[in-house]
């Protein structure tokens, strides 16, 4: 890499005030909004940084539901040669992640630009012994990232994936969905990082993203059964049903970051999205009259949130958000008529959060306080009987 491009990228680094490594956890802490910040929990979704990120080890201990820790992964970025010739391979192994079971990864940095290459692959499958039904599904995504320099202080990221799926629903021992589909979820990211002086950074980003496959939905948008009025407590289906959710979501937002000194961050953003969500094609043949639901929503985000190293081996991190959402809802039967349509409004709770980072040598543990704490442990600090419970 040139003198000019280490150089760049070193000040960029420092003016973000970021450190080499963090975690999901640590942009948990300071609110969210993980496009605004320069993190190695971008890389997956930014594969073109990985080069900016070698020789780590990386584990999170996930969140929990009910009564177990969902989302677990163990993460390793490894430089392949000590000259940078061949880059950054990574590799990801996960537990109870939608999805995710393992992900590999490459990573090269020349120059001006880096380059990444993404492969993962998923299996799914979930029975229920009442009626005898089983549904399975095989993912493999594939992505590609590109990071540019364009000024010592300004660097652009792109990013694209794509996933070839493979669904198969059974009914009452009786397969009803064998269904093929090549890359119609997929994903499309760009994000510029721009320093505007010694301690502020502005950050503009737009995503779109899509995801197309079978989920099972017992429910609709505002948490209302989706089987209300249609059928008796005795006939409806105990476990909802199996259908096909095309999901489609487009954001867009700017995002500023501030370096009072080298041991103090903040970041605050805003964020415009709009997410269509179509629930159609119901697999359980035994329901032919099930409803069908489209979903529109808009929503407006703002963020806020910051960090401080107070000493040497601790860092204090919190954030709050607030999402303000319109959401259009219209379900409807087989045949097109209408059933019913109405619009509902997000509640006006801000929500929050707090956490530490502790640093020791060459170890780095991130901590975030708030509910899904993994294993029981919100409860256990809070000495309630409750899985989760901290807030």
């Amino acid at each position: 890499m040139s003198r000019r491009a280490t150089a760049g990228l070193t000040a960029l680094l420092l003016l973000l005030a970021l450190p080499a490594a963090a975690t999901p956890t640590r942009v948990l802490s300071m609110g969210g909004g993980g496009d605004y910040l320069e993190d190695v929990d971008n890389v997956r979704r930014w594969p073109g940084t990985l080069a900016t990120y070698p020789d780590l080890l990386l584990l999170d201990l996930g969140r929990q539901q009910v009564s177990t820790a969902r989302g677990q992964s163990l993460g390793a970025h490894l430089s392949l040669d000590a000259a940078d010739r061949f880059g950054v391979a990574g590799i990801w192994l996960y537990d109870d992640q939608p999805g995710r079971d393992l992900g590999l990864m490459w990573g090269l940095k020349r120059e001006r630009w880096q380059v990444g290459l993404q492969y993962g692959y998923a299996n799914r499958v979930v029975a229920n012994g009442v009626n005898s039904s089983w549904f399975e599904e095989t993912r493999v995504d594939l992505g590609a990232g590109l990071r540019w320099e364009l000024a010592p202080r300004t660097w652009t990221d792109l990013a694209c994936d794509g996933a070839f799926t493979r669904d198969s629903v059974a009914f009452d021992l009786v397969q009803v969905v064998n269904d093929d589909r090549d890359l119609d979820s997929f994903g499309l990211r760009w994000r510029l990082f721009h320093g505007l002086g010694d301690n502020l950074a502005l950050v503009p980003c737009v995503v779109w993203e899509r995801e197309l496959n079978y989920e099972r939905v017992g429910a609709e948008w505002f948490g209302r059964p989706l089987f209300g009025g249609i059928y008796s407590d005795e006939d409806a289906p105990a476990n909802g049903v199996q259908y096909l959710d095309d999901t489609s979501a487009f954001s867009g937002g700017m995002g500023l970051l501030l370096l009072p000194d080298p041991d103090r961050m903040l970041q605050a953003s805003v964020t415009w999205s709009r997410v269509e969500r179509r629930l159609s094609d119901p697999a359980d043949g035994d329901h032919p009259d099930l409803l069908r639901q489209d979903v529109s929503t808009t929503a407006l985000t703002l963020r806020l949130g910051g960090e401080a190293r107070v000493l040497h081996w601790l860092t204090v991190r919190g954030g709050a958000w607030k999402t303000m959402s319109v959401s259009d809802v219209g379900s409807y039967w087989d045949n097109g008529d209408p059933w019913t349509s109405y619009r509902g409004f997000s509640d006006d709770d801000m929500d929050a959060s707090l956490g530490f980072g502790v640093h020791v040598g060459d170890f780095d543990a991130d901590f975030a306080l708030a509910d899904g704490a993994p294993f029981e442990l919100g409860g256990l600090l809070t000495n309630r009987a409750g899985h989760s419970d901290l807030w």
